[in-house]
């Protein structure tokens, strides 16, 4: 990916293109080192088949995606294919009416939205433009149809009446990134490491676990009290606690602490967790404290 900076200012009809900002056109391309020459000595290797997500960037025409930056970001980290992204997205016309946003006071759930990069299905402009984004920071980009809704074969169904044939601005605050494990193929659940554990060994059917559990909702709703009474104490396999938080522990090592995100399909009904059904998506916070065979 090549991020060609323009340094002249643009006239977008947007309030928040009011402002001095640094706008920034981003295009796919093949990255080379100027000067790289081939030896000749080396053999060529095989070409490998492009991933999805590759042929769907070879398709991104110069000046279809521009960026302009409103609040800087922190550190100098930026998201890669493989992390989970936790953003907030307000979609508007060049006139500035809002048509869709996750945020409470513009008619949404108030609910940031969690990716996977390369793996989650998403528009190819925020697939494009993420990768560009500081933690904190909050930049709007400017989307050619062709790089939301109206891409050929878009992974994405747009809202009932969406204007997707149009060109919109996305305004994007980068709440948080962040390396993950994907345990369900499907992102249905998925580990974000807080501390390491000891050893190498996880539990297993029908291992005994013993672990100080707590549960949010995605809207930040505390559902389970951390470290209130006693910890948990399960068997692996008998659906004492909800499938997708069993799933999780199951790569967990003694002594580790971790988020495992949990979504509705794998949030079964348990003896010990009933508390959790029905929501659209589970944060266990678990520490591992130890399991036996």
């Amino acid at each position: 990916m090549e991020i060609q900076r323009v340094n002249t200012l643009t006239s977008i009809s947007h309030r928040f293109f009011q402002k001095s900002a640094s706008i920034i056109r981003i295009r796919g391309s093949d990255m080379a080192a100027e000067g790289d020459t081939a030896q000749e000595y080396v053999p060529k290797k095989k070409n490998k088949e492009p991933t999805e997500t590759e042929k769907r960037r070879k398709k991104i025409v110069p000046g279809s995606l521009m960026k302009a930056e409103i609040r800087p970001g922190g550190g100098d980290e930026r998201p890669s294919d493989g992390d989970q992204v936790m953003y907030h997205c307000t979609v508007r016309t060049l006139a500035g009416v809002v048509v869709e946003s996750t945020r409470s006071e513009y008619g949404g759930k108030g609910t940031a939205i969690r990716q996977v990069l390369g793996k989650s299905k998403m528009l190819l402009g925020l697939l494009e433009g993420l990768p560009t984004m500081l933690k904190g920071e909050v930049a709007m980009f400017k989307m050619k149809p062709q790089m939301h809704y109206s891409e050929v074969d878009c992974p994405v169904s747009p809202p009932s009446s969406f204007p997707k044939d149009d060109e919109l601005h996305f305004e994007i605050e980068m709440i948080d990134f962040s390396k993950v494990k994907v345990v369900s193929d499907d992102l249905g659940v998925i580990k974000k490491v807080i501390d390491d554990g000891q050893g190498w060994e996880s539990p297993r059917e029908p291992y005994e676990v013993k672990a100080w559990i707590s549960a949010k909702t995605g809207d930040d709703k505390v559902i389970l009290s951390p470290k209130q009474g006693e910890p948990y104490f399960f068997t692996i396999g008998k659906s004492e606690v909800p499938k997708g938080l069993e799933m999780g522990i199951g790569t967990m090592t003694r002594e580790e602490k971790a988020l495992i995100y949990v979504t509705n399909q794998y949030l079964t009904e348990s003896p010990l967790m009933s508390v959790v059904e029905g929501f659209e998506e589970v944060q266990f916070e678990v520490e591992l404290i130890h399991f036996t065979q």
